[in-house]
């Protein structure tokens, strides 16, 4: 057989609110979410999502012997010998794709940006996969355009007024089935995207109760911050066939990380909680 290494995509779609946390932070919100720095969108960090890849094969898997191989050696997995191996599974940061928010003309809408789709477009030419045909039209700060659905002329997306120009054809490739179930999607500018991932955001008041008299506890009021449910990302995962010295190829590593973990996931905190869970597809890549 022929010694390759392999990629596929992995979407997350949330099922209920995510909070990867990002620490303590000296702003209003007490616990924030996972941002990247240069464009402060929501995302959850490679380590967050290969670590549930790893709980979730630890649970599931019928036997775990080939854990430490696939996702990296550890202690808490039996791992005893002296040097440590890297693993032969590699994960991206999970970057965000569609961004539900509040609107007008349904319950909410999904929204895209085109400098989201020029990153998804050299992921996907980084993992041999299909990637965005053509170029999308430029829009204006106040304008959208309609990937799916039917909208008015004027739509409300939480308290900003955008224009929806026109219909154009999804640049999606149609590898993407669970984008497929996006009924209302629209395409905004780079700005207004921005906006809303930053300023739209699930925000939730928690407090401790006091077991003796019922009541709120002091100075135990805080804030924590949730990537909304429906919100869709995505994470490129890479098998590499070199840790395991020719034994067990990428593409056999693939089918059986995959065949594992599948249908859903739970990522980040606050899992007692009933927070982070995803369900996802996987999307086979090309060979490199």
């Amino acid at each position: 057989m022929q010694k390759r290494d392999l990629f596929s995509l992995c979407v997350f779609y949330a099922i209920s609110p995510i909070h990867a946390g990002a620490g303590s932070s000296l702003a209003a919100v007490d616990l924030p979410i996972q941002r990247e720095r240069h464009t402060n969108w929501p995302h959850v960090q490679a380590s967050a999502v290969k670590g549930a890849m790893r709980a979730h094969y630890r649970d599931f898997a019928e036997n775990t012997s080939l854990i430490n191989y696939l996702f990296g050696s550890d202690e808490q997995d039996g791992w005893k010998e002296k040097e440590n191996i890297p693993g032969a599974v590699s994960v991206s940061d999970a970057k965000l794709l569609a961004f539900p928010v509040r609107s007008s003309v349904a319950p909410f809408v999904w929204v895209t940006c085109p400098a989201v789709l020029a990153r998804l477009n050299n992921d996907l030419s980084f993992a041999g996969m299909e990637g965005i045909a053509q170029e999308p039209p430029p829009v204006a700060e106040e304008e959208a355009f309609c990937l799916a659905g039917k909208f008015p002329e004027e739509v409300l997306l939480e308290d900003m007024v955008v224009t929806v120009k026109q219909t154009i054809p999804n640049p999606l490739p149609a590898a993407f089935p669970v984008l497929s179930k996006l009924d209302k999607f629209l395409r905004l500018s780079n700005d207004a995207f921005k906006y809303l991932v930053e300023s739209c955001t699930e925000i939730q008041t928690q407090i401790k109760i006091n077991s003796e008299t019922g009541t709120a506890q002091d100075h135990a009021l805080r804030y924590q911050e949730l990537l909304p449910a429906d919100s869709v990302l995505y994470s490129v995962v890479y098998y590499s066939r070199a840790v395991f010295d020719n034994t067990l190829q990428a593409d056999t590593v693939r089918g059986h990380v995959e065949d594992v973990i599948k249908n859903f996931i739970q990522i980040g905190g606050d899992e007692t909680l009933g927070r982070g869970i995803c369900r996802i597809t996987w999307l086979q890549g090309g060979v490199k």
